[in-house]
């Protein structure tokens, strides 16, 4: 329904009228003030006298709402069906009549899903701000309002990492599950699987992935269910899943190509060359790594990390490295990061001899990985070094590392 009295003041206001300009003759200035706070619905020929002094036939008023209504309703499907260059394109048009949005009952849903947005455009500040506007606002948010909340509240602490807080409110929803809107379903799944993986919980965030997949797919929400497919390829990989895992991948290549979705192929790829690494399959590993690097501007989020592990992959296929490390000792200068120093000593340790690599490993890769929670090198090392004093006998170390291997791949809640 909407807000008469809200949409009556935004125009009293553009028209630069005072209450008791409007309201002479039509009705007392304390009658207007509580049609204006919506705190009284007044008559049709009250209503409609009030807007023909401002040049406004009521009815098609009504109208305009009926088409500003449409209008964001089909925002926020391009927001749930993630096609995020319609997305872009509706908050142009609603942005340009903002003023006229927040003096409707369609403020509140504009205000929330303008927080996806700028979650979407990756704008921290602008997300930030949007936060603490809809925080005074909840006062005023409909049950349906409060659950739409809730889940984006979710994607906010998650896309700033603060994984802890994302826990809790997760948790929190869980607790009142029936105030979630159904077509939300999907994306709880889908954090809460990408949370479980985070913590290295594979098994557990296996069985959300499949069930957002499940979800995306009945819902027809394609470019999601590419999303939750290639979370799920991700924890078949961890697993060990590798049939499943391959298929997959191929699958998200296939369809991520067709629809132009760049970031999601070189997702896509960059993990897929991970399976193959797991599987021996260097070689492959080593082809994907050279195309996606060169896909890649040299200051993307990605491209440290594909470096990195090309480097890895080069190692295992005896290729030479010399330019790829050159161009990791110019990053980790750039970048101070002690991470990228640890590596960069640990490729150069590499060209020297096994023995002072796996002394290195032991004495300065492995403690700082796992002091810094990079989970999945650390057990990677870890497996290294297992092997190394398995081969020599010494099963009280073996153990040790394997256990850090086993304990961090599937520990469970």
């Amino acid at each position: 329904m909407m807000n008469i009295g809200s949409i009556l003041k935004y125009y009293r206001m553009r028209n630069n009228l005072t209450q008791a300009e409007l309201c002479k003759g039509v009705c007392s200035i304390s009658h207007l003030s509580k049609i204006e706070s919506n705190k009284y619905i007044p008559h049709n020929e009250t209503i409609n006298e009030l807007f023909k002094r401002m040049g406004i036939e009521w009815e098609r008023e009504v109208d305009i709402y009926e088409g500003w209504k449409e209008k964001l309703e089909t925002f926020i499907m391009h927001s749930v069906y993630y096609d995020l260059k319609a997305m872009e394109e509706g908050y142009k048009e609603l942005s340009a009549h903002e003023d006229y949005l927040q003096s409707t009952d369609l403020v509140n849903r504009y205000e929330l899903y303008k927080l996806r947005y700028f979650l979407f455009k990756q704008d921290t500040p602008r997300a930030t701000q949007q936060v603490s506007i809809l925080k005074r606002m909840e006062t005023s948010f409909t049950e349906y309002e409060k659950g739409v909340s809730k889940v984006i509240y979710l994607i906010y602490d998650i896309f700033l990492q603060n994984f802890t807080e994302a826990e809790n409110r997760l948790e929190r929803i869980e607790e009142f599950r029936e105030r979630i809107p159904h077509m939300f379903e999907g994306e709880l799944f889908y954090q809460r699987a990408y949370l479980l993986h985070n913590r290295a919980q594979y098994s557990k965030s296996t069985y959300y992935a499949e069930m957002a997949v499940d979800h995306f797919r009945k819902d027809s929400n394609y470019i999601r269910l590419l999303h939750a497919q290639l979370l799920l390829a991700i924890n078949y990989t961890n697993r060990d899943f590798i049939l499943q895992a391959d298929g997959l991948f191929k699958t998200i290549l296939r369809n991520a190509r067709m629809m132009q979705m760049e970031q999601l192929y070189q997702g896509a790829l960059y993990n897929y060359s991970m399976l193959q690494n797991r599987r021996e399959l260097h070689s492959s590993a080593y082809d994907m790594l050279k195309e996606l690097k060169a896909l890649l501007e040299p200051g993307a989020d990605l491209y440290q990390a594909v470096l990195i592990h090309l480097l890895q992959t080069a190692v295992e296929e005896n290729k030479e490295i010399d330019s790829l490390l050159d161009e990791l000792e110019v990053l980790a200068g750039r970048k101070k990061d002690p991470y990228l120093k640890v590596q960069l000593d640990y490729f150069r340790k590499t060209k020297i001899s096994q023995q002072e690599l796996l002394n290195y490993c032991e004495q300065i890769a492995f403690p700082f990985l796992k002091k810094h929670d990079y989970i999945g090198e650390a057990r990677s090392i870890a497996w290294r070094l297992a092997n190394y004093y398995r081969s020599i006998g010494d099963y009280e170390k073996a153990g040790v590392y394997s256990l850090y291997h086993y304990d961090k791949g599937e520990k469970e809640l």
